[in-house]
């Protein structure tokens, strides 16, 4: 995003967060969700003085965000556990195929 003029402020070289900020902030990925009725958006980040870890922010068409942060550790434990649902799903699928 820093070919967009985000991050030009910011002495963290991945940060894409623009103007004085103290959560630093990687925009990775935008999700369509619920048939485009959320976005839910996946970054790096460092609040603060804090240690880098992944955040999660749901944004629905109406209403309030919510941001989850996770470790590292639970990121992988989020990351094992959306691979294992997906491959269940997968499974079922070609059962009911037959």
């Amino acid at each position: 995003m820093t070919a967009n003029g985000y991050g030009k402020d910011c002495s963290v070289k991945w940060c894409d967060e623009a103007g004085v900020h103290t959560v630093h902030r990687h925009y990775v990925e935008s999700i369509p969700a619920d048939s485009g009725r959320w976005i839910l958006g996946v970054n790096v980040v460092r609040p603060h003085s804090s240690t880098t870890g992944v955040e999660l922010t749901t944004v629905p068409r109406h209403g309030r965000s919510t941001v989850v942060r996770l470790g590292t550790h639970e990121a992988e434990l989020l990351h094992e556990a959306i691979r294992e649902a997906v491959e269940r799903i997968q499974r079922r699928a070609s059962r009911d195929d037959v």
